[in-house]
C-alpha cells in the first residue's frame, strides 16, 4: 500500500451524508494544516473536477396574476349624447380622443391637476394653465414655455403663462372640436400618464349628464403577486425577476412596488396574510390578461466563493475536512479546507485552494 492509500485508510472517509457536516464536525480542522500535505503519484485515471468561483443563488417561486394593475373609473364632466366610444383594451395616449359627446371630442392631456375650469387667454396663470400650455408646446401649437418660478422670490411659486386664442383654435381644429378659442372644462381630461380602456359602461346614443363612462387601467403590463410574510425582504423595489407566462415563455420583469404593510383577507374559512408586490414586465409575449403566472426570484446566498462538489470532500479521523488536489506535475496533495455553505450538490470551501485547480472525486 503506497503512502497516499495508507493515509486515507488511517483517517479519511468519504462524506456520505450532509447531516454529519451540518452538525459542525468541520470546526476542528484549522486552515493552517493546509501546509501538511501528503504527496502521492497519480498512478491511475481518476475522476477530477475544477474548483470554481461562483455565486450561490437560491431560487424562490411565488404565484401572481398578469394584468394591467388596478382599475379605476375615469371622471367625466361632459353632458349630452354619446356619439363615439373606444373599444375595451384600447390604448389612449396624450393628444388622443377618449370619446365624443354630441360629436365633440374629449381629449387626454398630460397633467397632475384635474381640469376644473375653462381656459382661455385671460385665465390667470396656475398649474392647470401651465399643464395645457406645455401640451400646446409639445404638440407644436406654441413655442413659448410657461414660467413657473419667480426669478426675484425663490420662495414663492408664480406662473407666467402665454396662451393665445389662435393657438387654442388651431389645436381644436386638429382634434375635430368646435374652434372657439376657449377650452371648456369638459373638453379635456388631465392625467399623469396614458391610459388603457378596461371596460365601457355606456352605449352609443345614450344620454349622459356627467358621470364616468369608462373604466381605465395603466398601459404597462404588470404582475400582481402575493409575497408570504415569512419571505419579507426577499423582494425589493428595483429587483429583477423572471416571469413564467401561461404558455411557458419566460419574460423579464422589474419590481416596482412592495407593500410595507401586511394585507389580511379571509378566503373561504382561512385567513390569508401577505405582502402585495407589483412587477412590471418587459419584452414580448405579454398579451395575456388576468392570467396566472409564476414569478421566479433569485436570492444570492453567498457571493464569489470557491466551491467543489460535496463528493470531493474527505473527512479526517482527527477532525476536519480535506480535498485531494492534483498538482501540475501529476502528483496528489491532500489539502485541508474549511467548510462554508451547502448549496444543492456543492459546498463553498476556503483554504490553500484556488479557482481552476483540479480536485479528485474518489
Amino acid at each position: 500500500m503506497n503512502k497516499r492509500n495508507k493515509f486515507i485508510a488511517a483517517g479519511a472517509v468519504m462524506v456520505v451524508a450532509l447531516v454529519a457536516l451540518a452538525l459542525g464536525f468541520g470546526s476542528g480542522f484549522s486552515s493552517d494544516r493546509a501546509s501538511e500535505v501528503q504527496q502521492a503519484s497519480l498512478g491511475e485515471s481518476l475522476k477530477t473536477v475544477e474548483v470554481v468561483a461562483v455565486d450561490f443563488v437560491q431560487e424562490t417561486e411565488i404565484e401572481g396574476t398578469l394584468g394591467f394593475g388596478s382599475v379605476n373609473r375615469l371622471p367625466n364632466l361632459a353632458s349630452g349624447i354619446v356619439t363615439w366610444l373606444p373599444e375595451p383594451g384600447a390604448y389612449i395616449d396624450f393628444g388622443d380622443v377618449i370619446y365624443e359627446i354630441d360629436g365633440q371630442p374629449i381629449v387626454l392631456v398630460q397633467g397632475a391637476v384635474p381640469m376644473f375650469r375653462d381656459i382661455d387667454p385671460n385665465t390667470a396663470g396656475a398649474p392647470d394653465v401651465v399643464q395645457f400650455q406645455e401640451y400646446l408646446v409639445a404638440e407644436g401649437f406654441s413655442e413659448t414655455h410657461p414660467i413657473t418660478r419667480s426669478e426675484y422670490d425663490l420662495n414663492e411659486d408664480r406662473y407666467v403663462t402665454d396662451i393665445s386664442s389662435s393657438q387654442i383654435k388651431k389645436w381644436q381644429e386638429s382634434v375635430g372640436a368646435v374652434e372657439t378659442g376657449r377650452v371648456q372644462k369638459d373638453e379635456i381630461v388631465f392625467r399623469a400618464s396614458p391610459i388603457r380602456v378596461d371596460s365601457v359602461s355606456v352605449q352609443l346614443g345614450q344620454a349622459v349628464n356627467g358621470g364616468s363612462l369608462i373604466d381605465i387601467s395603466e398601459t404597462r403590463r404588470v404582475v400582481t403577486a402575493r409575497l408570504d410574510t415569512d419571505l419579507s425582504g426577499l423582494l425589493e423595489e428595483g429587483d429583477f425577476v423572471e416571469v413564467v407566462l401561461p404558455d411557458g415563455k419566460v419574460v423579464p420583469g422589474t419590481t416596482t412596488y412592495v407593500a410595507d404593510n401586511v394585507t389580511q383577507t379571509v378566503e373561504g374559512q382561512q385567513e390569508v396574510t401577505y405582502l402585495e408586490a407589483i412587477i412590471e414586465l418587459s419584452g414580448e409575449g405579454t398579451s395575456f390578461d388576468q392570467s396566472p403566472v409564476t414569478v421566479k426570484i433569485e436570492e444570492v446566498i453567498e457571493q464569489d466563493v470557491l466551491a467543489v462538489p460535496t463528493a470531493a470532500l474527505l473527512a479526517l479521523a482527527e477532525g476536519g475536512y480535506a480535498v485531494e488536489v492534483v498538482e501540475p506535475d501529476g502528483s496528489v496533495a491532500l489539502v485541508g479546507v474549511k467548510l462554508g455553505t451547502f448549496h444543492e450538490n456543492q459546498i463553498s470551501i476556503s483554504g490553500q485552494v484556488s479557482s481552476g485547480q483540479l480536485v479528485i472525486i474518489p
